[in-house]
């Protein structure tokens, strides 16, 4: 059966009947790839800020914008249509323009230099890809606990413990899709169809929707705003590590009417294991164990990587100095 929405997952009882919400999470994840997750641990004062934050930044001129612009360490800005996010049937690069973080190191210091508004503001931006971290691990804390792991390869913390938060490239991201330019673009999407590179991502909504989900790999239905709910996913390394067992699916931003005359703005939480993890199906009775793919076996870097290459523009530049 198709889905017709995208399930609500309450985290509110995680710790008191973490089978219950486990089961519920690992449903969600067979089906559509998709959930809500409410009554997590994240404040909805500091969701806030960040959004602001993201704001203050995009305001800033474009000259000062791109001297913070993103390279192959996959830190910084990326600028409108900078990023092709589905480069098989898109003419023309993303309506968006983002900023990534790479983690911050154990002394609390950016990956690389941020630009003036985000570096008055590092501590709390600290905290806050911290606290995405750990509600990252809940999340694949629910997927060990759904996938029954023996104890002796880690047990609920199966994944979790490949999950390291420094040194590791998740990517706390803040986007703009700048109002109006829909009869300028060249493309009916905003953000081309796509599923995510990583193991899980978190996104924050706010204001403005326009997210749809292709549920049934044919039909879309969209992701409606629910407040201070994060939408979790799942990515392509999580569904070959499983084996096909949980789904990544395509998701894409739409021009909707109130993009006429409204900024949108949005939060995803890219999660990703450390770099040297294989990707291999995991040890857990409910996956297919069986591997056929010949040669070595792909890590979640080489994967990354691979994945990088075919949305950036920036990986071009770099091989035309």
């Amino acid at each position: 059966m198709v889905p017709q929405s995208i399930p609500i997952v309450d985290f509110a009882n995680f710790k008191n009947d973490p089978k219950k919400v486990a089961q519920d999470v690992m449903e969600a994840c067979k089906s559509i790839g998709f959930f809500y997750m409410i009554n997590h641990d994240i404040p909805a004062t500091d969701i806030d800020r960040a959004f602001e934050l993201s704001k203050g930044f995009f305001d800033l001129p474009s000259d000062y914008k791109h001297k913070y612009l993103i390279n192959t360490s996959n830190h910084g800005y990326s600028e409108l249509y900078g990023e092709t996010l589905d480069p098989e049937h898109q003419r023309q690069g993303d309506h968006k323009e983002g900023f990534n973080f790479r983690s911050f190191n154990s002394e609390g210091e950016p990956f690389a230099p941020l630009p003036g508004i985000f570096d008055e503001n590092k501590k709390f931006l600290e905290h806050f890809s911290r606290s995405c971290h750990s509600t990252a691990l809940q999340v694949l804390q629910a997927f060990g606990i759904a996938l029954e792991f023996p104890e002796e390869v880690g047990g609920k913390d199966f994944f979790g413990d490949k999950h390291h938060y420094e040194g590791e490239v998740s990517i706390l991201r803040f986007l703009k899709y700048p109002r109006g330019g829909e009869e300028s673009y060249q493309e009916k999407v905003r953000a081309g169809a796509h599923s995510d590179y990583g193991s899980i991502t978190l996104l924050f909504q706010k204001d403005v929707p326009g997210l749809e989900v292709q549920a049934s790999r044919t039909e879309w239905i969209s992701a409606p705003l629910i407040p201070n709910a994060i939408i979790v996913n799942v990515g392509d390394q999580m569904e070959l590590w499983t084996n096909g067992l949980f789904k990544s699916t395509k998701h894409r931003v739409t021009f909707l009417p109130e993009h006429n005359h409204l900024d949108r703005y949005s939060m995803p939480y890219f999660v990703h294991p450390d770099d040297k993890v294989p990707l291999v199906p995991a040890p857990s009775k409910y996956v297919d164990q069986t591997y056929e793919k010949e040669g070595p076996v792909l890590t979640a870097g080489e994967h990354l990587n691979s994945r990088l290459n075919a949305t950036y523009d920036f990986y071009d530049k770099e091989e035309e100095k």
